[in-house]
C-alpha cells in the first residue's frame, strides 16, 4: 500500500513539476523575446517592408546616434552630477498600455522601433508607458496649456524640460494627408529626429520682426506657445540684421509699414526673406482688417498664394474685408466667427489630432479679414478613390519654372459668412468660404539614396486676425485657439531631419499569392498546436503498451 502510494505521489509531483516548467519556459521565454526583441511578425503580407527589416533598427540609424547622443547626454548629466542631481535618460514615453500597441500593427510597428532603440541605447533611452485615461495628469507636464489635448495614440520623446509629441500618422507615409492608407514607414528617421531635437544644447530660433510698425509682443500668450513649440524667440531687423544661422521661423505680426524691396540693393528684405525660405525654413503671417497695403510684401505674398480680401477703388485706395457672419458667432454681433475646420488635405493634417477628439475645440476669429487665393494659383480638384480611401477636396496650386506650391486652408470663416466693407455687404456668401487660416507649401525634393528620396518643405502660414492670438483667448480653456498655433508651430518648426535614413516602404502584394502552406499564419498555428499534442499522444500509447508488457 505505501509502495503504490508513493509511486501515485511520484507521479502527481512530476505532472505538477512537467506543468509548472511550461509555465516557467513560457513565461522565460516570452520575458527573453521582449527584452532581446525575438519577434516573426505574422500580419499580412501587405505590411512587410521590402528589405524585411521593419521591426529592426538600421546601421544607418545606429551610428547617427552614436555619433550624437552620448556626448550630448553625457555633457548634461555630468552638469547635473555637480548640482547633486540625478542623470537623465531620453524617455520615449507611449501613453498606453505596450498590450494596446501590440493589437494594431502599425503602433507595433513604432512600439518596436522604440524598443530596438532601448535595447542598443539602454544607457541613454527609456521606453515608459502612461495610462492616460487612468492616469491623466502623468502627462500634464507635456501639455502647453490646460486646453492641449494628448491623446492615448500619441508618442511623447522627452528629455529633461524638452519634449516633442508625435501622432501615429506622422510617423508613416501615405499618399494623402487626410488618409491612414500608409505605403511606408517612416517611425525610424521621427523617433531619431525628436531624440536628437530634445537633447540638442541649443533650440531652433523664431524671429519676430521689428520696425515695421509691429506692435511690441512681450510676455504674451502667443509667445508662451512659440516657446512651448521648443522654439527661442528673438527680434530681426531684417533690413539690417543678418538672419540667426538656426533661425527656422520668421513671424511678421501685424506690420504698418512695407518691407524694403530693392534687387540692387544688399538688403533688400523681400530676397533675404526667399531666401530664407528657400532653405526649407517657414514664415507666419499675421494680418488683420486695418493691416495697410504693402506693395512690396503683398507683391511677395502673392508668389505664395495668399491676397488679402479687399475692396480698392479707383484711386487705387484698399480697404479689407471685415468677415461677418450673424449666425456662427459668439459676441451676438456677428464678428466672433466660430472657425470652421478643414477636414480633408495638407491643411487638415494641421488640425487632425484635435479633430479626432470628437469633439473638436471651438475656434474663435475675431474681427477677421479673409486670405483668397492669388490670380496665378489655380483650383485643383482630387477626386474620390475608394481604393486608397480618399475623399473628394480640393485646393489651390502654382506651377512655374520648376517651382510647385499649393496652398491649403487650415480653418474657414461658416459658410453663410459675408464680407463686408464700411459695414455694408461687399462679397456675399459663395461657393467657397473665406479662408481665415491657410498654408502654403513648396515642396523640395531631396534625394537620399539611389531608391529613396525625402521631401523638405517650405511652410507659409497666414493667420487672418490678430485677436485671433490675444492674450485672452489663447488662456482660455473654453477655445481651441491655443492648441491650433500649437500644433501649426510644432509642425513648422522645422527640426534637424537626418536625411541618410530612409523610410521602409511596405510591399503591396495580393493576399491570396502570398499566403501560402509555408508562410501562412493559420497553418503556423494549427502546427503548434496539433504536433505537441501529437507528439504526448504517441509518448502515451507507447507507455501504456509497455506498461502492459511488462
Amino acid at each position: 500500500m505505501m509502495h503504490k502510494l508513493t509511486k501515485k505521489t511520484v507521479f502527481y509531483a512530476v505532472t505538477v513539476l512537467i506543468i509548472a516548467g511550461v509555465l516557467l519556459l513560457n513565461v522565460g521565454f516570452h520575458a527573453l523575446a521582449a527584452k532581446g526583441l525575438w519577434f516573426i511578425d505574422f500580419a499580412i503580407p501587405r505590411y512587410l517592408s521590402q528589405e524585411g527589416t521593419l521591426y529592426t533598427v538600421s546601421d544607418s540609424c545606429l551610428t547617427l546616434l552614436e555619433n550624437n547622443l552620448p556626448g550630448a547626454i553625457d555633457a548634461v548629466n555630468d552638469q547635473r552630477a555637480e548640482n547633486g542631481e540625478d542623470p537623465l535618460k531620453v524617455e520615449i514615453i507611449f501613453c498606453t498600455d505596450p498590450d494596446v500597441l501590440n493589437q494594431d500593427q502599425y503602433t507595433r510597428y513604432i512600439h518596436y522601433t522604440a524598443l530596438g532603440l532601448q535595447k542598443e541605447f539602454a544607457d541613454y533611452i527609456d521606453v515608459q508607458y502612461i495610462n492616460i485615461i487612468k492616469n491623466p495628469s502623468a502627462i500634464q507636464k507635456f501639455k502647453a496649456t490646460s486646453a492641449t489635448n494628448i491623446y492615448p495614440s500619441n508618442i511623447i520623446v522627452s528629455f529633461g524640460t524638452e519634449y516633442r509629441v508625435f501622432t501615429v500618422d506622422s510617423l508613416f507615409t501615405s499618399n494623402d494627408a487626410s488618409s491612414t492608407d500608409y505605403w511606408a514607414y517612416n517611425g525610424e528617421k521621427k523617433l531619431a529626429s525628436g531624440i536628437l531635437a530634445v537633447t540638442r544644447a541649443e533650440s531652433p530660433i523664431a524671429c519676430l520682426t521689428v520696425n515695421h510698425g509691429e506692435p511690441v509682443l512681450q510676455q504674451t500668450e502667443f509667445l508662451k506657445l512659440v516657446e512651448a513649440a521648443g522654439f527661442e524667440v528673438q527680434t530681426l531687423d531684417l533690413y539690417s540684421d543678418p538672419i540667426p544661422e538656426n533661425c527656422r521661423l520668421i513671424i511678421t505680426y501685424a506690420p504698418q509699414t512695407d518691407f524694403f524691396g530693392d534687387p540692387a540693393d544688399d538688403n533688400d528684405e523681400i530676397d533675404k526673406l526667399d531666401a530664407f525660405l528657400d532653405k526649407a525654413y517657414s514664415f507666419l503671417y499675421v494680418c488683420d482688417p486695418e493691416t495697410p497695403a504693402l506693395p512690396n510684401l503683398d507683391e511677395y505674398l502673392e508668389f505664395w498664394g495668399i491676397t488679402v480680401a479687399a475692396k480698392t477703388d479707383r484711386a487705387g485706395m484698399r480697404e479689407n474685408y471685415l468677415i461677418k457672419d450673424d449666425e456662427a458667432n459668439v459676441d451676438g454681433e456677428g464678428y466672433a466667427l466660430i472657425a470652421t475646420y478643414e477636414t480633408l488635405g495638407k491643411g487638415a493634417s494641421f488640425t487632425s489630432d484635435l479633430r479626432k477628439s470628437g469633439y473638436p475645440p471651438t475656434v474663435i476669429f475675431d474681427r477677421a479679414t479673409a486670405i483668397k487665393p492669388a490670380e496665378n494659383y489655380s483650383i485643383t480638384y482630387v477626386l474620390e478613390d475608394e481604393t486608397t480611401n480618399t475623399q473628394a477636396y480640393s485646393y489651390y496650386s502654382y506651377r512655374s519654372n520648376g517651382i510647385t506650391r499649393t496652398m491649403h486652408n487650415i480653418l474657414t470663416a461658416p459658410a453663410t459668412a459675408d464680407g463686408t466693407v464700411g459695414g455694408e455687404i461687399y462679397e456675399p456668401a459663395g461657393q467657397y468660404p473665406f479662408g481665415l487660416m491657410t498654408l502654403t507649401v513648396e515642396n523640395r525634393t531631396t534625394q537620399e539614396t539611389n531608391y529613396s528620396v525625402a521631401q523638405e518643405p517650405s511652410y507659409v502660414c497666414c493667420i487672418a486676425s490678430t485677436e485671433f492670438l490675444s492674450d485672452t483667448v489663447l488662456a482660455s480653456d473654453a477655445y481651441g485657439n491655443a492648441d491650433v498655433v500649437l500644433g501649426t508651430l510644432r509642425s513648422m518648426g522645422r527640426e534637424v531631419i537626418p536625411v541618410n535614413l530612409e523610410f521602409k516602404a511596405f510591399m503591396v502584394y495580393d493576399v491570396a499569392e502570398t499566403v501560402t502552406a509555408n508562410n501562412n499564419p493559420m497553418t503556423i498555428t494549427i502546427a503548434l498546436a496539433v504536433i505537441p499534442a501529437l507528439i504526448c499522444f504517441g509518448v502515451g500509447i507507447y507507455v501504456n503498451v509497455r506498461r502492459k508488457y511488462l
